[in-house]
């Protein structure tokens, strides 16, 4: 496993796309902090590239879980001994470490944006800080877990851009059929109810939550991978 994780890191290196979004992520809290003064609706955009798991992180998972596939190198990983499993986890792996490089880069250029132009620090700063953490390792389960099971790029960058907004309309059904709310528990709701308040209490469920989230994926998508035939 420690082998195959040490080979998606190469791909990763490798791979172009990474540097792009590390240079995208390294603009986007600069430009947010320029544009905040001039142009409102270039803000807007800039915060929805730049949130938890925006465009910019997930078109990097789509791409980067379907490389093998495309690159027809998945039977030859397999043949070399290594699990289905052991692949797909090894994929989410080196996934966070690419997400984390990036979001690590986001963090503290704004950090350091905030105390230059006097915003200073705030109390709450290391729970919201923390929430998104814990958000990535669940998001980037479920992204993942879809990439795995499209296979293909453009397919992938789809589902993951838009599944996560069609997933609460589906659970709001629920709702209306069987008078359970379960939409507001879904992953973005639970984030924007921590943001109303970050305390910590809050952050421990939000964590639960995400943690249950990283759970039900992670065993989703290697139950799909152990029933498909790998190309």
């Amino acid at each position: 496993m420690n082998r195959l994780i040490k080979l998606q890191i190469r791909n990763l290196l490798r791979n172009k796309l990474f540097y792009v979004c590390l240079a995208l992520t390294l603009i986007t809290p600069i430009a947010n902090l320029f544009f905040a003064k001039t142009d409102p609706v270039m803000v807007s955009f800039i915060g929805f590239i730049k949130g938890e798991l925006g465009l910019i992180s997930t078109i990097f998972i789509a791409i980067f879980c379907c490389y093998d596939y495309n690159e027809g190198t998945t039977k030859n990983i397999i043949a070399r001994g290594y699990t289905k499993a052991q692949l797909f986890f090894s994929k989410y792996i080196v996934s966070l470490i690419g997400l984390f490089a990036m979001y690590l880069i986001v963090f503290i250029v704004t950090f350091v944006l905030f105390i230059k132009n006097g915003m200073g620090y705030e109390s709450n700063m290391l729970y919201i800080i923390i929430n998104s953490m814990f958000k990535i390792f669940a998001e980037s389960a479920f992204f993942v877990t879809l990439a795995f099971l499209l296979e293909k790029n453009t397919s992938a960058i789809i589902a993951c851009l838009f599944v996560p907004n069609i997933f609460p309309l589906l659970l709001s059904l629920v709702k209306t059929k069987l008078n359970i709310d379960l939409a507001k528990y879904w992953l973005d709701n639970i984030s924007d109810k921590f943001s109303a308040n970050p305390t910590l209490g809050n952050l421990n469920w939000t964590i639960l939550f995400y943690s249950l989230y990283v759970i039900v994926f992670l065993f989703i998508g290697t139950r799909i991978l152990k029933r498909k035939e790998i190309k």
